[in-house]
């Protein structure tokens, strides 16, 4: 019988690991940042936060019945001129992963220097121009489980960012 009870117990508590990101539905998301509204699709679970000049998403979930933020975190600015790719590598002293122009924006993707030595940890840097001005995009991922590769989640996270439209 205890045995039983003991199971059901834990059944009930569940594993405690939250769903991960890249396993919910995208939702579009809207905003506003320096007078220029945008939207944005961004997994379910995608909390926004306003800060100043910039709009701040995390991915919260439940592990162990306490909340929690996970990566991605993305956030959104509005800039009155375009960069270029190569003002973005300005004080990236890592080696690029990915580098793009396009003739709507860019991307750029590097290893987190400041990120812990042994752990996967990216940044992701997109512009999207919009008339004479960008919507920037910068995002980190980093695992959301111990052990976890999360290079092959770079395109999702890209996607995300590359999903900004002017509204």
């Amino acid at each position: 019988m205890r045995k039983f009870v003991m199971l059901a117990a834990l059944a009930a508590c569940g594993s405690g690991d939250p769903t991960h990101w890249k396993d919910q539905p995208l939702e579009e998301q809207t905003g506003t940042v320096e007078s220029h509204a945008y939207a944005i699709k961004l997994p379910k679970g995608m909390v926004k936060r306003t800060s100043g000049t910039t709009d701040e998403y995390q991915y919260k979930a439940k592990r162990g019945g306490e909340l929690y933020v996970f990566a991605p975190w993305l956030t959104i600015q509005w800039d009155a001129q375009k960069d270029t790719v190569d003002d973005a590598m300005k004080f990236v002293k890592t080696t690029p992963l990915k580098k793009e122009a396009s003739a709507d924006g860019y991307v750029v993707v590097y290893p987190n220097d400041s990120g812990k030595k042994d752990k996967e940890d990216y940044l992701i840097e997109i512009a999207r121009y919009v008339g004479d001005g960008q919507f920037s995009c910068h995002a980190r991922l980093y695992e959301m489980k111990r052990g976890e590769s999360v290079k092959d989640l770079i395109p999702k996270v890209e996607a995300m960012c590359n999903s900004i439209t002017a509204k």
